[in-house]
């Protein structure tokens, strides 16, 4: 059931939608005793595929940002966290444009998918409106057949940054464009009207059924002037960045570039992604985009006091850690190691057994690492140090330093 809520459910409703059309129009062309009855399911089911196709439309959006926003969590996580701790220098504008997919201002992945559930559902419809026509009479498909692929051409159309293209200049070199792309495709929206319009001047018995197949034709034709693939090629931009930082993060074949599993390298500076919320900065795309922290990582919520920190933000566990961005709050130095303590924390819990640490590790994470070393046995070195041997202020009893906050 959860797919059709998703992209299967815009992909059916599209489906329906078509399928809605091209019967009604088959069905006046060769009209029956019972036309009425069928005409009127013919126009359930275009409304039951537009119903499905809206309900699904925001639950597909949602999962595309998200499955976006673990992705880029967990490249994140690999760079601080490979052995010999990179440098994400060279990669900081890729970082930064990846995080778009958090960032308000601008398109969410999870845009794109409103427009091409638009531009997919006008050309399944056309295309059923062209296949229609060819029952009927296949030399009737080519003409509103190639008005389509022409309007598709106008609309997917490459764009270019001209010289002087910014400024209020641009902004009216491209009102321009759209204007005269938009008469452009009205202009082929009426051709493909024509055919069947003329068509049913000819032959009186299709009449009834080549009418409203030209109608139709113009409508959706028409309707391709406000599908806008600007969010589509931020999308396609966004994906190559995301690709980049995603390659620099996988570890090298046949080198020490990724971390042995049940090992957490904890990193020199951790990450603050100001973009993430306070849940995701925890656990870096390790769980899940429904999956609540409490519920999943009780021992490290508990441990690192997390509980009352979700209560004293604004928005809880979805509030954003930095000012910059709308319903986000700027975090002190003393709440950003905590969470860089409950990171550490947070794998344990999730089944590492090793902690390698690239010096003395602060009050908060030795009061981490001192209860999972008592509590489960963790293995706790410096990156330094031969295997086995703890870093001062973590006992190798488990014993919490004094001074460390637990």
């Amino acid at each position: 059931m959860t797919a059709m809520w998703g992209p299967s459910g815009v992909i059916g409703g599209a489906v329906l939608r078509g399928a809605g059309c091209a019967t009604g129009v088959l069905l006046l062309v060769h009209p029956s005793a019972a036309v009425l009855w069928w005409l009127i399911g013919c126009w359930l089911l275009y409304q039951a595929g537009t119903a499905l196709g809206t309900a699904a439309l925001a639950p597909a959006a949602r999962a595309r940002d998200r499955a976006a926003r673990i992705r880029l969590l967990r490249a994140v996580q690999r760079l601080g966290t490979a052995p010999g701790h990179r440098d994400p220098g060279p990669l900081r504008d890729h970082l930064y444009a990846a995080a778009g997919v958090a960032i308000r201002w601008e398109p969410k992945p999870g845009a794109a998918v409103a427009v091409l559930a638009h531009l997919t559902g006008s050309l399944l419809t056309l295309t059923s409106l062209c296949a229609a026509l060819a029952v009927v009479d296949p030399a009737l498909a080519i003409g509103p057949g190639l008005c389509t692929v022409l309007a598709l051409g106008l609309v997917a159309r490459p764009r270019r940054l001209r010289a002087g293209g910014t400024g209020r200049a641009g902004w009216d070199a491209r009102r321009r464009e759209t204007r005269i792309v938009a008469v452009l495709i009205g202009v082929l929206a009426g051709g493909a009207a024509l055919v069947p319009a003329l068509a049913a001047a000819h032959r009186p018995d299709a009449a009834v059924g080549l009418c409203p197949a030209a109608v139709l034709l113009a409508r959706f034709l028409y309707g391709l002037t406000t599908v806008d693939l600007t969010a589509v090629r931020h999308r396609r931009v966004t994906r190559r960045h995301l690709r980049k930082v995603e390659r620099a993060a996988a570890p090298d074949d046949g080198g020490p570039g990724g971390a042995p599993a049940g090992l957490v390298v904890v990193p020199a500076r951790p990450c603050r992604l100001g973009f993430a919320d306070l849940a995701e900065n925890v656990h870096l795309g390790a769980l899940g985009p429904d999956d609540s922290l409490p519920e999943r990582l009780p021992h490290t919520v508990r441990l690192c006091h997390l509980e009352n920190l979700a209560q004293s933000l604004p928005h809880g566990w979805r509030t954003v850690s930095s000012a910059e961005f709308s319903g986000g709050v700027d975090l002190d130095e003393e709440t950003w190691r905590r969470i860089a303590a409950a990171r550490v924390s947070a794998l344990v819990e999730l089944g590492a057994t090793e902690v390698l640490l690239p010096g003395e590790p602060d009050p908060f994470l030795a009061a981490v690492l001192a209860y999972w070393s008592s509590r489960s046995g963790v293995l706790v070195r410096g990156s330094a140090e031969p295997e086995g041997a703890a870093p001062e202020g973590v006992a190798r009893d488990g014993a919490v330093p004094d001074g460390a906050a637990s």
